[in-house]
């Protein structure tokens, strides 16, 4: 068996999630009318900041499962998008798809524009059974939240849509 390509240090180039409120060492400051943003490790005075924040403690507090609804402002820096950051604001709706099993392959990842029946996962049950996860609407993933720890893998996809996604570019300078 060999691979197919080599490895990269952009293999291993993750989403960053900053959220309105969180206290870090590194901040988005997005503004929202030229839609870019820049990062900053001051502290900074301004409300519109946004704090890094672990990616998988993130969903607890980005949005509300039951109502489907964002809880915090929060952006995520997709580096596969050229370091843009996807922001939504506080009160957006959003769609919530779940994939748990005992293996998950997520096949969609975040920034994908996604429609009904478009793939999302393949899940291995409890039986061995391989399933498919598909999104039932359309629009964009915004996140991926993962429960670390938990008995079986479980995703959910946050799915917003197109128009309530402020896509945010890196500030220059």
């Amino acid at each position: 068996m060999s691979l197919d390509h080599e490895f990269s240090p952009s293999d291993y180039d993750f989403p960053r999630l900053y959220v309105k409120g969180w206290k870090s060492s590194e901040y988005l400051i997005p503004d929202k009318a030229k839609r870019v943003y820049t990062i900053s490790s001051n502290p900074p005075g301004e409300s519109e900041a946004l704090g890094l924040a672990p990616y998988e403690a993130g969903w607890g507090r980005i949005f509300d499962p039951v109502d489907a609804v964002v809880t915090e402002d929060f952006a995520v820096v997709v580096p596969w998008l050229g370091e843009r950051a996807l922001y939504l604001a506080r009160g957006t709706r959003v769609s919530l798809v779940e994939a748990s099993g005992v293996h998950v392959n997520l096949v969609a990842r975040e920034a994908s524009k996604v429609r009904p029946g478009t793939v999302l996962a393949y899940v291995v049950t409890g039986k061995g059974d391989t399933r498919t996860v598909r999104a039932g609407v359309e629009g964009v993933i915004v996140y991926i939240a993962w429960e670390p720890g938990s008995e079986v893998e479980r995703y959910v996809y946050l799915i917003a849509d197109e128009d309530d996604v402020v896509t945010l570019d890196p500030g220059r300078g």
